[in-house]
């Protein structure tokens, strides 16, 4: 008989309306033979999120085999069962207007009818090194289900699935006259979020010298190496300034700055208030309200 653990939480009690609903989880672990029959979710949309072995996952009469670090997105007019054994998964249901929320806080129109009418289920394979944050913010979401924190754990995995695997924003566009090495340099760069390397691990990975890498990034890109890597960084703060509750210190150095001098200083310059201020006067549109 299949082992199954089925922890069924709730943020928030339920609502009537379906315009503020919180979030349900649950975590389904099989050590043998174990299936779901075919059904749909009413009002509610669902992240599908394996974390261990493999199983066999029909969707809407296709069937497909979702492995572990897959997420796949289940929409409410999505049919879908699934069956295995020895695989875990977790899969988180909210009501889709979550995505129209986060499409306005980000200011990318367009974003929740591209996942919600896409013609089959977005999914996508979270990378190797990255599938621990992620597991790790599933237990987050686990442990914080019943309480008020629990929506803004949600709110930030949910900007996490989306804009770096579902629907990622980075479209990688460059000029046609870039040098394919700094092109591929570049790529490289954007897919290190959130950990930013440094500028000599940046000048490596490219092959070339500190000079000429230099000289060649400055004439493509319009600014410096340094800046250009201190402009990535200043972007992650102001997200999780907005995102989590993090104090000021532990924000600077997560963003992989190790001078908090020159962290304020650099903030201020580009977004004209310092982060404690940043954080009051944005954070009220929080995708959580």
């Amino acid at each position: 008989m299949a082992e199954v653990q089925d922890n069924i939480r709730s943020a928030g009690p339920e609502r009537s309306d379906q315009t503020a609903p919180g979030y349900k989880i649950h975590r389904i672990k099989s050590e043998h033979g174990w299936s779901y029959p075919e059904h749909k979710h009413q009002k509610y949309g669902e992240l599908v999120c394996a974390t261990h072995g493999e199983f066999k996952h029909c969707i809407n009469g296709e069937n497909t085999v979702q492995r572990s670090g897959e997420i796949v997105f289940i929409r409410e007019a999505d049919s879908h069962s699934h069956s295995g054994e020895q695989f875990a998964y977790v899969n988180v249901m909210f009501n889709e207007n979550w995505l129209y929320r986060l499409e306005q806080y980000i200011e990318a129109p367009g974003l929740a009818n591209k996942l919600i009418g896409s013609p089959v289920s977005p999914r996508a394979l979270v990378p190797l090194q990255e599938q621990p944050r992620t597991e790790q913010s599933l237990e987050q979401l686990l442990s914080h289900s019943s309480s008020a924190l629990g929506q803004r754990f949600f709110a930030r995995f949910l900007l996490t699935v989306v804009t770096q695997y579902l629907a990622p924003l980075q479209q990688h566009a460059f000029a046609e006259d870039i040098p394919e090495w700094l092109r591929e340099s570049l790529v490289w760069l954007s897919d290190q979020h959130p950990r930013y390397p440094s500028l000599q691990e940046l000048v490596q990975h490219s092959c070339r010298c500190h000079e000429h890498f230099s000289r060649e990034f400055s004439r493509h890109m319009g600014v410096t190496p340094s800046l250009y890597l201190a402009n990535l960084k200043i972007e992650h703060a102001a997200e999780m300034l907005l995102t989590t509750n993090h104090k000021l210190l532990e924000i600077c150095h997560a963003s992989g700055f190790e001078n908090e001098s020159y962290f304020f200083r650099l903030f201020r310059k580009s977004k004209g208030l310092t982060p404690r201020d940043y954080r009051r006067t944005y954070g009220r549109n929080s995708i959580q309200h």
